[in-house]
């Protein structure tokens, strides 16, 4: 889905001086003739659309700048101009602002809709916030919850999902694997609640009774948001030696209970969930195409916080890449209060992480562990897809 949405506004604009922030701009009155439209570059960006009076009539993204104005502004039939809004009556300036990827053009886009309307334009974004799933094993009531708020909020968070049923699958398996209890409600009234269903069938600990306290269930919890958060060899451990155990004294039938709780602990291995990680470890190197075929244009990801670093040329050098890797430890050293747009940020490399190869370019996480021949070797196997092609060799 391309980011972009109609902006019909009845009032001026935010006042600041947005419009520099594009590349090239065109005073026109439509319909668009063959010199005009020769003027606009047909490549891809954000392009916007003002009216007589300055005020933003549409901002979108576009494939081929020149090509989307060319169908919207120039003259057409009458049946044409019915499906949609005439755009000429009210077109009087053109503004255009380049990019070479998928991902860049919906992080300028993202950048000039906060700029014209900063109160609208998370209306305007084509992907939602991003799913991660919570837990406070301190909290009063502490249980798994999908959500979206994320950015200076308490507790431990995991993810990015691709969706919420993705997020709820996760906990799901997390409440099976350590008898969690599925039911707020009743752990709302802990310790003088009533025994559940999955109580009586041995799948809960019953904390809303007082089978066991709160504090251990608090601890239970804990455990679970420590294999969530990648650290899963114990569990597996314990579940596997209670499995041997039962079988060793011919509970098969227990033994058969604990071996499916392992098969949905291996679920959380599937690929669908090959971007879970903790919050604190949402850091990415993005390496997007960059025009021509012997660059590339990298973004550096550390939460909702994304800088641009300098593009790397092809073939590639170790200088480059190590600057590459500068530029990210020096992003990192560098925090500062979240800001709410960041929240959009993070939701956009979320975005790009589930959006497949051919939009998504080259997203790595970062590890401190990286180095500049890992970061080549990367580059070098997406080659393909981020459109590079070495120069010809001299004989």
């Amino acid at each position: 889905m391309t980011a972009g949405a109609w902006i019909v506004s009845a009032t001026r604009d935010r006042k600041d001086d947005w419009t520099g922030r594009f590349d090239g701009h065109l005073e026109v009155q439509p319909p668009l003739g063959d010199e005009q439209l020769a003027q606009i570059p047909a490549r891809r960006g954000v392009m916007a659309l003002l009216g007589p009076g300055g005020q933003t009539v549409l901002l979108t993204t576009a494939a081929d700048i020149r090509s989307r104005l060319a169908h919207r502004l120039r003259e057409r039939p009458d049946d044409e101009r019915r499906k949609t809004a005439d755009l000429r009556e009210v077109t009087r300036q053109i503004l255009w602002k380049l990019a070479t990827s998928h991902f860049e053009a919906d992080l300028y886009f993202l950048e000039l809709a906060e700029a014209i309307m900063p109160r609208r334009y998370p209306s305007l974004l084509a992907w939602g916030g991003a799913w991660f799933v919570r837990v406070d094993p301190a909290a009063e009531v502490p249980h798994f919850v999908r959500t979206r708020a994320v950015l200076g909020a308490a507790g431990v968070h995991v993810g990015p999902f691709a969706g919420a049923r993705q997020a709820d699958r996760f906990i799901d398996a997390l409440q099976d694997a350590f008898d969690l209890c599925r039911d707020v409600r009743c752990l709302r009234q802990a310790p003088h609640g009533q025994r559940c269903t999955y109580a009586q069938m041995g799948r809960c600990r019953s904390p809303c009774d007082g089978s066991i306290s709160m504090e251990e269930y608090r601890q239970m919890v804990s455990r679970a948001a420590e294999f969530a958060c990648g650290r899963r060899g114990a569990r597996r451990r314990e579940l596997a030696g209670r499995m041997r155990a039962a079988a060793k004294r011919l509970a098969f039938e227990e033994a058969a209970g604990l071996k499916k709780r392992l098969a949905r602990l291996a679920e959380l291995d599937s690929p669908a969930w090959r971007h879970v990680a903790p919050l604190a470890e949402f850091r990415f190197v993005l390496v997007q195409r960059g025009g021509r075929s012997r660059q590339v244009k990298v973004f550096l990801a550390d939460l909702g916080r994304i800088v641009q670093a300098k593009p790397l040329s092809y073939p590639l050098r170790k200088r480059q890449l190590d600057g590459v890797l500068r530029a990210m430890r020096g992003h990192l050293s560098n925090p500062a209060p979240h800001e709410a747009a960041e929240r959009w940020r993070l939701a956009l490399v979320a975005h790009y992480l589930y959006a497949g190869e051919a939009r998504s370019g080259l997203i790595l996480r970062w590890r401190e562990g990286l180095d500049a021949e890992a970061l080549a070797e990367a580059i070098e196997s997406s080659a393909e897809r981020l459109g590079l092609k070495r120069p010809p060799s001299r004989a």
